[in-house]
């Protein structure tokens, strides 16, 4: 019919051609004017947008790195790093191109085949793949981002017409390293650089073949289709289409195609099992940028953050302090498991209920753990942790003081730590981390673990380079994740006798020498802070006596001390505080003696720095260096003041070497280096401290509870809980950091061999010789005598019980 109708109309058509063919020509012209009409409107304001296109700031992550330059931390809303394309390697480039783009060189923005090819798709309802070119994402990421789920004629015209401006303003290199850089890769990792980091912990740089066309496999679909995590076999497949497509192309050889086809996608984030590190550290460096520069700078602004954190001393110092609370915490008794949780009760299969914490298990020798109790008698209890078995043996929950059967029952969920793994299961372990494909069942291997408990109470470390003042470690409590309050720089508690060496400080240079007699007995006062009779007490032993000035430091006896504060004035205490640089109120009362007036556990490490360094008081501070992507914007030096005169400082470095040697700290003594401190307990042994120094660095520990009113527990003295922290601390850092020197002595200090416990000058008749310290002109004089020996009442029989703490 319609032939016929056709075969009727030729002739009228051959008459009128001309006609036609003018009717036709004015119809394209209207269509053509407005289709550049259309293209006018959509592209006013494209130019200035296009020309800026480098000058566009994405959300850039801000990193923070530790003294060594290594990356620590991470602020970002969108995480991304910028790249040059000197650092994107060309099989990247080849891999996004097979993968995205395969007419990439040859179009100026847009595929007219891969855009018919995708109209075709829709119209026929079949995938037919994809429309955009390299430029028309990278368009619609950059300009039309809040429309990237719009399916729109003018989106998409938007696209072809931003394509064809960039195209034109840009060379193909340049617009590749843009898309690079701007395009997401799945989770928050925005940009290749950030994408290599998730997927395989290395930089964009580093990585091979492979992990490059599972790359350029992500992008179409981060987080859906080709979410490489949740839906691997789609992202294999893709994979493995590209590298196909990139032998087709000639990017690879057919050996390297084959090759990378049998590597196995990453089953988890490259940082999966890492653990945080200086969580406390790094919340005091986030609060100090974003309290200066703006949270907006801070999570987008492309920072880097170069710290004075030491990563090697700061798991240190986690690990010396964690043990130490947990050992304190013990020492107080068994509180028993939250009877709640037991999986029984909650009528839960036993032997088939996971924990939340085993997906990120990581068995090693020294760790925390939580465990399901399968089976408990009184002398051992049978434990799933993950996949494996572990044996409690009763020896190792003695610490309870509990019979085991009475500690733990089945079902219930118990803290553990990994006391040993067997080589097998080691060997295991290790295969799995790697993701190796293992024969052998979990379930033959077994662990030995030891019963732990979290502990209540509070703790705080901090480690400061003498010479610098650089935080090296911060540690503010005992888990970051339970309480943010950071101990070390928030809390202020009261010193007790860690703060002595001020006031031995102002006794030194205000005539005392190490060598002069005290009587160490009852002694009184009005209390003006009080407003009550002040007497005050030894531990644990009352009076003594006679002593010197150094053996009553050495063994930190109060009354001593309340003695020189009653001579020298209060007041002038609290001047000598304030030179330290002490900012907390100091009040001018006699109680200042027994240092009951609070402070932070960062002002006192900064106050020890005088010591060792000679007078020299550093000022601590944890950021180096903050650049922005093209300046430094802040830089941070050292701040040095001299507070004191060499000499004296010097003197009372020894007297605190002393402690160390003979006194209330002498646990510390194994340390191989030389080593002074201070020890302190406050009443009711409600805080314990130590801190303590060595030529290089200055450690300070603390150690209380929530409510500065209760109670470590009878004897948790600085000494018994505060100094074993330091010393496991030191013993790591000083097998990585041998002290190589002593500390140093000035031309002027005269050293002076005396009878320690007379203080006068030795003689072969006495029993105690030591070589003192001693600033020009204040050395002894008088050789000691029998009688001397006579009027002290220890002197021929050293007291077995010395003070341990105040």
């Amino acid at each position: 019919m319609v032939y016929l109708n056709l075969k009727k109309m030729k002739p009228f058509i051959i008459k009128n051609l001309k006609v036609i063919f003018f009717l036709l020509s004015i119809v394209i012209t209207i269509l053509l004017g407005s289709l550049i009409g259309m293209v006018l409107v959509y592209q006013k304001g494209f130019p200035h947008q296009i020309q800026n296109l480098e000058d566009l700031k994405p959300k850039v992550m801000t990193t923070v790195y530790d003294d060594r330059n290594s990356l620590i931390k991470e602020f970002a809303i969108e995480k991304r790093t910028l790249v040059k394309s000197a650092d994107i390697p060309q099989i990247l480039k080849d891999a996004l191109i097979s993968g995205e783009d395969n007419e990439y060189y040859s179009h100026w923005g847009i595929d007219f085949k891969g855009l018919a090819r995708a109209i075709v798709g829709v119209i026929l309802r079949k995938n037919l793949g994809g429309g955009s070119t390299i430029t028309m994402q990278l368009a619609r990421n950059l300009f039309l981002h809040d429309r990237r789920n719009e399916r729109s004629f003018s989106r998409k015209l938007n696209e072809i017409l931003l394509a064809i401006q960039i195209e034109k303003n840009y060379s193909k290199e340049q617009i590749l390293t843009f898309y690079c850089n701007k395009i997401s890769f799945g989770g928050s990792a925005y940009g290749v650089e950030a994408a290599a980091r998730r997927y395989f912990g290395k930089s964009v740089r580093d990585i091979n073949l492979a992990e490059a066309a599972l790359l350029s496999t992500v992008p179409p679909s981060p987080n859906g289709k080709y979410n490489v995590f949740r839906q691997p076999e789609n992202c294999l497949g893709r994979r493995n289409t590209i590298l196909k497509r990139m032998l087709e192309m000639g990017y690879v050889t057919r050996e390297q195609c084959e090759a990378a086809v049998k590597v196995e996608l990453p089953k988890r984030p490259a940082d999966f099992y890492k653990e945080s590190i200086g969580d406390y550290f790094i919340e005091e460096s986030r609060k100090y940028i974003e309290g200066k520069y703006g949270d907006t700078l801070l999570y987008q602004g492309g920072l880097r953050v170069y710290t004075t954190l030491n990563s090697e001393m700061q798991r240190w110092a986690e690990t010396a302090l964690r043990e130490g609370l947990r050992t304190i915490d013990k020492r107080r008794g068994w509180r028993g498991v939250d009877k709640s949780l037991n999986v029984i009760t909650r009528k839960l299969d036993v032997e088939k209920h996971q924990l939340k914490s085993w997906a990120r298990l990581q068995l090693e020798e020294g760790k925390l753990v939580k465990g399901v109790v399968l089976k408990v008698n009184n002398k051992r209890a049978i434990i799933k942790v993950g996949n494996f078995r572990g044996r409690l043996h009763a020896e190792d929950a003695k610490w309870t003081k509990r019979k085991l059967s009475k500690v733990l029952k089945k079902g219930d969920i118990a803290l553990l730590k990994v006391l040993e793994i067997s080589g097998a299961l080691k060997k295991y372990l290790e295969e799995e981390k790697a993701d190796k494909k293992i024969d052998l069942p979990p379930k033959k291997y077994e662990l030995k673990v030891g019963l732990e408990q979290e502990p209540e109470i509070l703790g705080a470390i901090l480690v400061v380079e003498n010479k610098t003042g650089a935080i090296k470690a911060m540690v503010g409590g005992y888990s970051f994740a339970r309480s943010k309050w950071n101990n070390a720089t928030q809390s202020k508690r009261q010193p007790g006798s860690t703060f002595k060496p001020i006031i031995y400080t102002a006794a030194i240079e205000n005539g005392y020498t190490p060598s002069l007699i005290i009587e160490d007995e009852y002694f009184s006062d009005f209390d003006l802070f009080t407003e009550e009779l002040w007497e005050p007490q030894n531990y644990p032993i009352g009076f003594m006596g006679p002593l010197t000035l150094r053996r009553a430091f050495e063994l930190s006896r109060n009354v001593v001390s309340a003695r020189i504060v009653k001579d020298l004035t209060p007041g002038k205490i609290v001047t000598y505080g304030k030179k330290f640089g002490i900012e907390s109120e100091l009040k001018p009362y006699m109680t200042i003696s027994l240092g009951v007036f609070e402070v932070s556990l960062s002002e006192m490490v900064a106050t020890y720095t005088v010591f060792p360094n000679l007078g020299l008081r550093v000022k601590p501070f944890f950021i180096k260096t903050i650049r922005d992507q093209n300046n430094i914007i802040e830089e941070n030096m050292p701040e040095r003041k001299q507070v004191l005169e060499r000499e004296s400082a010097y003197v009372m470095n020894y007297l605190m070497q002393g402690v160390v040697q003979s006194g209330t700290a002498q646990a510390a003594k194994r340390l191989e280096a030389p080593i002074g401190g201070k020890t302190g307990t406050t009443d009711e042994f409600t805080n314990a401290w130590f801190i303590g120094f060595s030529p290089s660095v200055t450690v300070g520990v603390w150690i209380g509870c929530d409510e500065a009113k209760n109670s470590l527990g009878r004897g948790e003295t600085g000494g018994k809980a505060a100094c074993p922290i330091f010393i496991s601390f030191m013993e790591k850092y000083l097998e990585k950091y041998p002290e190589v020197q002593e500390f140093r002595r000035p031309a002027g200090i005269i050293m002076v061999k005396i009878d320690k416990y007379t203080g006068k000058i030795w003689t072969e008749d006495c029993f105690h010789p030591f070589w003192e310290a001693f600033l020009p002109g204040t050395e002894p004089t008088e050789y000691c005598t029998e009688e001397d020996h006579e009027n002290i009442p220890d002197y021929y029989g050293k007291l077995d019980d010395e003070d341990d703490g105040f």
